[in-house]
């Protein structure tokens, strides 16, 4: 059966839907408010090496590639050996565009969800001042954190919280392959802060936190004397398990759904797998709160290991590094990427049960 479905935000997840859908031959219409996919950047655009199994191309968007995380507490470091991709994100987001685009999805952009009526939705095209009905059978909210299509389905009904970020782009000196990540209450209270190289002259400077980020950010930029050629902001959710992704013929995607990495923000390869699920259980009629479990798994481990991080002293953030400079646990790090922590954290815990000190922050 051939459906109509309106897809609100062209974002690359909500392309990437686009794209799987169109392939079954679905009618897609993607709604962007913006003029342009991908402006304004508001994600710093490292993906981890899970973004191998996807088998995209990546020469239009890839930047840099990095093999190595420094990570830095107030008084310690230590080196953890991670390929990572650095890329564009206006190509990035580009490519997922033209992928739905040629496999048949409609891309309406300078068009703003406004409202739900009964069955139908309105949007504006801002461009001809015009406001338009749309009737779809399915519905999909990727509209990004503050999702206007998600408060008019009813889905905000659950807590939502959310980090505030900044980042600016720099010149300097860089160690080209090479990520640094700063923690500790000085410096960025409940996440950290990031300098993340395009090259060995250029780098994206940044930190988010859920309150006074501004300051924080200006602190951490004038203590390393850096110029910021280019800034830019945004919100980032943090993963609610209680958040329903259904309701009626309306699904939630990506950040509109919250499902970013409560320990490193990032939400493009759990996004993307969010995607194909959703895919799936739209055209095979299968339960998306069921087959969306694994990711779910993986995003409530992000969940636990954040909230414990969040109450961390500057010594405990010490403590941590000392356990992670161990041989032993440089290999497990060095074999499990961040996007799934399950292996991950069973393995660090084996090897070195001291780590299970820092659980009686969960209580």
């Amino acid at each position: 059966m051939i459906m109509n479905v309106t897809i609100i935000g062209a974002g690359p997840i909500g392309c990437y839907a686009g794209y799987l859908l169109a392939k079954q031959g679905h009618q897609v219409s993607i709604y962007e408010n913006h003029p342009q996919i991908g402006n304004p950047i508001q994600c710093t655009g490292i993906i981890t090496a899970e973004f191998d199994q996807f088998n995209f191309p990546m020469d239009s968007f890839l930047v840099n590639t990095i093999n190595k995380i420094e990570v830095y507490s107030p008084n310690n470091k230590t080196a953890i050996k991670q390929k990572d991709y650095i890329v564009c994100r206006t190509k990035f987001d580009n490519f997922f565009g033209d992928l739905a685009r040629k496999a048949g999805a409609q891309i309406f952009l300078s068009h703003s969800f406004l409202r739900k009526e009964g069955n139908n939705l309105i949007v504006k095209d801002s461009v001809n001042k015009i406001e338009k009905t749309v009737t779809p059978d399915i519905v999909i909210a990727a509209d990004g954190p503050l999702s206007p299509t998600a408060k008019a389905y009813n889905f905000y009904n659950t807590e939502r919280k959310h980090y505030y970020g900044i980042q600016a782009t720099v010149e300097g000196n860089f160690e080209g392959q090479t990520i640094k990540t700063y923690f500790g209450d000085e410096v960025c209270p409940g996440l950290f802060a990031w300098i993340v190289p395009e090259s060995a002259t250029k780098a994206r400077v940044g930190l988010a936190t859920t309150k006074n980020a501004k300051f924080y950010f200006d602190k951490f930029m004038q203590e390393h004397h850096f110029t910021a050629l280019e800034i830019q902001a945004g919100t980032i959710p943090v993963y609610n398990p209680k958040q329903e992704l259904q309701k009626d013929n309306c699904y939630l995607l990506g950040d509109a759904s919250g499902y970013v990495k409560a320990t490193t923000l990032g939400g493009l390869v759990p996004g993307l797998k969010q995607a194909q699920i959703l895919v799936d259980c739209i055209q095979n009629k299968k339960d998306y709160s069921k087959e969306i479990k694994p990711v779910r798994r993986q995003m409530k481990m992000h969940l636990h290991l954040h909230k414990i991080f969040n109450k961390f002293s500057d010594q405990e953030w010490d403590k941590l590094l000392k356990y992670i400079n161990q041989p032993k646990i440089q290999n497990v790090l060095e074999t499990h990427t961040r996007d799934n922590p399950i292996p991950l954290v069973t393995k660090a815990l084996l090897r070195e049960p001291r780590f299970l000190s820092f659980a009686k922050y969960l209580i």
